[in-house]
């Protein structure tokens, strides 16, 4: 790594750049380097790295794709890395020195360590990751246990590349559906619904479902309307009854959030950010905007409103509708929900002062940290003011959200739209059916039911491949559930529709928690067979390292921080779980074809185990990265 600290895969990249540019240029053309596109092992068998200018300039200019390559390739100065340039099929071909690349990896990882793939492209910045901020009325299903692992895996991510990270929950304790909760508490003799020997979030979710089973035979949309109304109003039983049944609620989450490896540094409450005047504060910067209106007569009277008609440039999906507003007040003063999440979003942003204050909800976590709350009272803190806002919410929610990130941009606060991102993700499914929190479609399939099943499972199976006492049994299948639930809600882009399948969730053969678990453990039983001390393996001699499997690793390898870094960018965790599935089938085939602990020469035992290492250290920050633990035994 050189002194900037970027990867050798980088430097390489830009020094090969740099000299083919160079060529392009020599040859009349103009080039870009920005725009030379290298890829690694982009055509297998036609080089380390290649690049498609020639075909480019071909079709811009009408000339043969492989003479311009040829010509490019003759006139290119190896950088030192390269050991020679081809061109083939209009494709500029570069084949890196095996020697001197595996050396530059290799050493630099083995004089790293786990700092190897640390990034700083997000240093000086500060991130909010919002997740999973589920309604607090049922316990967390499967659909939901995706907003979380993917905003703790968005959040793990982020702090590997150096940005200062706020894990924040948003708890909705005014919402529609805890009026509901509280009507039905208010009348549980009329649902048949007991407490006894119920966890809150599972008696709380017994309420929600039967209620909306009476609901069907009853009409109680004023009753609970008026519930409603009583709650947003300070001082009320019904506003106390919201915090306290949502409190109750929030602390029997986060038993399974623990379980799961998650935490958090700060909740907010919705009811917050009216008592302490958040709401107000932001509807007073947003008054004066053209935007935002309140209509004397007609569909809208007497509420406050977002007039799309004086927003210049919407999104596609919102020109032409039917409805050319957006109530922010109903006519009866109270706000609805955008109102609150837009005045959320100027908080997270620091556009306005901050109005907070914070005390302790759980003073120590798991992990160590206190949990911290908004109150009613307490000390402020420097929560808030970051430059990115990550959502992890569903894609049925896009349509709100949307209207968050335009109605920062049309107030004026451009710069601040643009740090605001909406991870939509796609609902999760059963291999068996779908889910319906208020039909409690998630009896049976809840979050904690699907850990124990989970770990279950995977008891089972470590118990007919590996030898293992009782007590490393269940602490091996714990982190095997764990990786596997993580891998499987991960393996896909966030906007596709996830069918959670077993099956595929706990294949140790590849492609899942399990496998990448396997190999890294694999690697920990080499080298502590190997006899050689922890921090003792010196930098490799790189002839040693020649055949297509070991390089093959080795620039796998070289792309460790580079992985990371494209996935924090573009939100995408799927990267890296990718990434770490062809990194385990690659240190599984090196494993097979090289013998490590074997190999008749000692120098080649050496190098080998540097490989060991190196796939040691560089899967194991691609785990961490996505929120699973590597196992060091199995």
């Amino acid at each position: 790594m050189d002194k900037e600290g970027i990867s050798q895969y980088k430097a390489a990249k830009l020094e090969i750049a740099s000299a083919l540019a160079d060529a392009v240029k020599a040859d009349g053309n103009d080039a870009d380097v920005a725009e030379l596109e290298l890829t690694i092992d982009a055509a297998k068998g036609f080089g380390d790295l290649s690049s498609t200018i020639a075909l480019k300039l071909a079709k811009k200019t009408g000339g043969n794709a492989q003479e311009i390559a040829a010509r490019i390739a003759d006139g290119i100065k190896c950088p030192s890395l390269v050991e020679r340039v081809t061109a083939e099929n209009g494709f500029v071909n570069f084949h890196l020195s095996r020697p001197n690349f595996a050396e530059a990896v290799l050493g630099s990882i083995l004089e790293l360590g786990d700092a190897y793939t640390g990034s700083r492209i997000g240093a000086g910045k500060k991130a909010i990751v919002e997740y999973p901020s589920v309604n607090p009325v049922h316990p967390w299903h499967v659909g939901q246990v995706r907003s979380a692992i993917l905003g703790d895996s968005i959040a793990n991510m982020m702090e590997a590349c150096g940005y200062s990270v706020q894990r924040i929950d948003y708890v909705d304790d005014l919402g529609l559906q805890v009026a509901e909760v509280i009507w039905g508490m208010q009348h549980l003799d009329q649902l048949g619904v007991s407490r006894a020997g119920k966890r809150a979030d599972y008696f709380i979710g017994e309420v929600y479902v039967a209620v909306n089973k009476l609901m069907k035979e009853r009409d109680l949309e004023a009753e609970i309307k008026n519930v409603l109304a009583l709650m947003e109003r300070q001082g009320t039983r019904e506003s106390q009854a919201s915090r306290s049944i949502a409190e109750e609620y929030v602390r029997a989450e986060y038993d399974t959030a623990f379980e799961f490896g998650m935490y958090h540094d700060l909740l907010v409450w919705e009811s917050d950010i009216i008592r302490n005047r958040v709401l107000e504060r932001a509807m007073d910067i947003l008054k004066d905007t053209r935007m935002i209106k309140r209509p004397a007569d007609g569909k809208y009277a007497g509420c406050t409103i977002i007039d799309l008609n004086e927003i210049g440039d919407l999104p596609k999906e919102f020109r032409g509708l039917r409805e050319d507003a957006k109530v922010l007040f109903r006519s009866n003063g109270t706000p609805n929900y955008l109102a609150k999440d837009i005045a959320f979003h100027m908080w997270k942003f620091g556009i306005m002062p901050d109005t907070f204050r914070y005390g302790y909800f759980i003073t120590e976590q798991p992990n160590g940290k206190p949990l911290y709350t908004t109150a009613a009272s307490g000390a402020p803190m420097e929560f808030g003011d970051a430059s990115v806002a990550v959502n992890t919410i569903d894609v049925r929610q896009y349509a709100e959200q949307a209207m968050v990130h335009i109605a920062l941009d049309a107030a004026g606060y451009k710069d601040k739209a643009a740090g605001f991102k909406h991870l939509a993700y796609g609902i999760v499914t059963l291999e068996s059916g779908a889910l319906a929190g208020r039909k409690g479609t998630w009896v049976g399939y809840t979050a904690d039911d699907l850990l124990r099943e989970a770990r279950d499972k995977a008891a089972q199976l470590i118990g007919e491949r590996f030898r293992l006492s009782d007590e490393q049994r269940s602490s091996i299948a714990r982190s095997i559930a764990l990786s596997a639930i993580r891998f499987e809600f991960l393996r896909l882009s966030c906007e596709k529709e996830l069918v959670f399948s077993w099956s595929r969730a706990l294949n140790f053969e590849g492609n899942s928690g399990p496998y990448c678990e396997y190999m890294h453990a694999r690697a920990m039983r080499l080298l502590e067979d190997s006899g050689v001390a922890r921090g003792s393996l010196a930098k490799p001699d790189g002839s040693l390292i020649s055949s297509d499997v070991e390089f093959e690793l080795v620039k796998l390898l070289a792309i460790g921080r580079d992985i990371i870094e494209k996935a924090c960018r573009e939100y995408r965790p799927n990267i890296i779980t990718e990434y770490m599935s062809d990194l385990a089938a690659a240190f599984s085939k090196f494993y097979e074809q090289r013998p490590v602990l074997r190999a008749e020469d000692a120098r080649e035992r050496l190098s080998r185990l540097c490989l060991v290492e190196g796939f040691r250290t560089v899967m194991r920050s691609a785990m961490r990265a996505c929120g699973i633990e590597p196992v060091s035994r199995m």
